[in-house]
């Protein structure tokens, strides 16, 4: 083989090796995503249903436009045990922010294995790990 032979070989295996290489990581990423994200709906699916008084909530640094990150402090009331409080990092939809307030009360789940992780019930918030001290 010549010279130009190699290097017009190597321009074109050189590139299709590295983007495969990228294809194989983003595709095991996707994979932990998803199995993550599994687990996830399963602990939600187990979480005991309660309700829960907002005793205080605040606005993260950070947010997207519609959902913004919300920290709540909550007064939770299963219904089995003496209320207690907890608190909870949400991302929260901008158009139900009047629904945050304090004093209202909200629908939640409790984690079965740890009480203090709280999930929300309603359609409006969604469950974030992470984002506490943001």
């Amino acid at each position: 083989m010549e010279t130009g032979d190699i290097i017009l070989i190597l321009s074109f295996a050189v590139p299709v090796a590295v983007i495969l290489l990228i294809l194989y990581f983003l595709r095991r990423g996707f994979k932990k995503q998803k199995k993550y994200a599994d687990e996830l709906k399963q602990k939600i699916s187990k979480a005991k249903p309660a309700t829960a008084e907002i005793i205080s909530a605040s606005q993260g640094m950070t947010g997207g436009d519609i959902n913004r990150i919300i920290h709540l402090k909550l007064r939770i009331i299963d219904g089995f045990s003496e209320p207690y409080a907890a608190e909870t990092t949400w991302f929260v939809n901008t158009l139900h922010f009047d629904k945050i307030k304090e004093g209202n009360v909200i629908r939640v789940r409790i984690d079965s294995e740890n009480r203090s992780i709280i999930y929300p019930e309603e359609s409006w918030g969604k469950y974030t790990e992470g984002y506490e001290n943001l």
